[in-house]
């Protein structure tokens, strides 16, 4: 190992630790919450624990390794794999495979990771620490839809069926994500799948879409932050009677971004 490679492996650990030193002051049940997420795998088959699981993809995505198998190659160092046994506790002599964390990942129940993402936003906001960036008392949230994938087959029963002017089909995973504006720096605060409940829909016109998919984010971010008050930001798309009403109703102010060449002239 060139001295280099030593100074970039002291960097991480120097990262790493500041990483948890912020956590553990602003999200002091975080871990707790990891460890006692529902483990469905077979008792004597387990080799890495919940919580070394979500730490390790945690700590990759903070330190900047979004890709899975870069998380695998550049992240599972000795010193790396030290301070994290530290952080959590635990002897690992390795870090779990991404394979490892996706399957854990597509075992769990959403509404899982949902209790953590509630905690999450509610120690944020209770800190104070961002109320500087409230506008008459209200946080400004921005509602849009994404793509997380797609295949031209038919992935399974619930995907999204785009036709195309060609004559060929596409089919699509998407989510609708809700995230609070700090300035320059966004936190979730609501995210709903945008897919179809079973193989019976077949008419492309009553899909799942991301209006509905507002429908049901707004009763559950009503529900899990009834006091908080925001400014609902989000474009043309939803620009119609509904989403004002569903606004209103819950007590939200809202902005439509719409760009200069598609408004009418009057």
């Amino acid at each position: 190992m060139n001295r280099k490679d030593k100074r970039d492996l002291m960097k991480d650990k120097s990262l790493v630790c500041s990483l948890y030193n912020i956590i553990d002051k602003y999200l002091p049940r975080l871990f707790i919450m990891f460890e006692n997420l529902n483990d469905d795998r077979q008792k004597g088959k387990v080799t890495y624990s919940m919580k070394s699981i979500c730490v390790t993809r945690l700590f990759a995505l903070l330190c900047g390794i979004t890709s899975m198998n870069s998380m695998t190659n550049k992240f599972n160092n000795d010193n790396t794999i030290n301070t994290l046994s530290k952080i959590i506790n635990e002897d690992l002599s390795d870090l779990p495979h991404y394979d490892t964390i996706n399957d854990v990942f597509d075992d769990l129940n959403i509404n899982e990771p949902r209790r953590i993402q509630k905690y999450v936003v509610n120690a944020l906001i209770r800190s104070k620490m961002f109320d500087k960036f409230r506008y008459n008392g209200k946080f400004q949230v921005l509602i849009d839809g994404t793509g997380l994938i797609t295949f031209n087959y038919k992935h399974c029963e619930h995907c999204i069926v785009k036709s195309h002017k060609d004559g060929t089909f596409t089919y699509e995973h998407n989510v609708l994500e809700a995230k609070i504006v700090f300035d320059k720096f966004v936190l979730s605060l609501d995210s709903e799948f945008i897919e179809n409940p079973d193989s019976s829909v077949i008419n492309m016109k009553k899909q799942d879409c991301e209006m509905n998919a507002f429908k049901r984010m707004a009763f559950r971010i009503k529900k899990n932050f009834p006091k908080l008050k925001f400014i609902i930001t989000a474009d043309a798309l939803y620009a119609s009677g509904p989403f004002i009403k569903l606004c209103l109703d819950n007590k939200w102010d809202y902005i439509f971004r719409l760009k200069s060449d598609k408004l009418k002239k009057s």
